[in-house]
């Protein structure tokens, strides 16, 4: 059925590996309807925007043998919740994916201890609850683990691509004292851009090393001033355009 293919597109996106397979069917999105090839676009898009965040995990993968979707117990052990929860599952160390199993759009999903951001809507949830939600057909609860940093590419349209170049890096709900870092790696597996945070009784520093033109978003924070560069704000975000070394207030 049309409802339940647009269910799996979402899911099998957001995956390390993607596919329209079957072993006795011709499962294109144009069979369904129309609103199944939008929905096949829309996460297609957003995967191939991930794609320095997915490349990144992989080579981490390739490195410690953690794979890259893994379930939930595997990062938050000490949950005994986590123990069972089988039908979500982390899409590397920032990213929780709550697959929707049903025809009446009901996401129930379990969020561990901390703050976690809808990546798709901005939305902030406070863990350690289950929660119930009603989704589209282009949403899900994909969400981002607090103090994390996750880095966007500059193209929509392929996988393979400068990841580099114009990146976007997002911060999401940076923990006091504890810093945290990512690396957007080209596609020769070295390092193009390398990024860590740290806020501190209001401020936050951030340190990059790298020659490519980037930007960095923080969702969810609004801030009032920065040290070595210009920002904007972007509804509930600040923009950041920098060029060294940054604090920012």
């Amino acid at each position: 059925p049309a409802d339940v293919y647009k269910r799996w597109v979402a899911f099998g996106l957001l995956s390390s590996h993607s596919r329209l397979h079957g072993s006795s069917s011709y499962r294109v999105p144009w069979v369904y309807d129309d609103e199944a090839v939008d929905v096949l676009r829309f996460f297609t898009k957003l995967k191939a925007k991930l794609m320095p965040y997915l490349f990144k995990t992989s080579i981490d993968t390739s490195k410690s043998g953690i794979p890259t979707m893994r379930s939930m117990v595997l990062d938050f052990t000490e949950d005994k919740t986590c123990h069972y929860v089988d039908k979500q599952y982390m899409l590397g160390d920032n990213l929780l994916v709550a697959p929707i199993f049903n025809n009446e759009s009901i996401a129930e999903y379990y969020l561990p201890k901390g703050t976690w951001t809808n990546l798709l809507s901005g939305e902030e949830k406070t863990g350690g609850t289950w929660l119930t939600e009603e989704h589209s057909y282009l949403s899900l609860p994909l969400m981002v683990k607090e103090n994390s940093i996750v880095a966007f590419g500059s193209c929509d349209s392929r996988p393979d691509y400068d990841y580099g170049k114009d990146a976007e890096l997002w911060i999401y709900a940076l923990l006091d004292g504890k810093e945290t870092s990512t690396v957007v790696y080209g596609m020769d597996q070295k390092p193009v851009i390398t990024i860590r945070a740290l806020q501190s009784n209001g401020q936050i520093s951030i340190q990059t090393i790298s020659d490519r033109q980037y930007s960095i978003r923080l969702v969810n924070v609004i801030a009032t001033a920065v040290s070595d560069g210009e920002l904007t704000i972007n509804g509930n975000d600040t923009l950041l355009h920098l060029s060294g070394n940054t604090d920012i207030i």
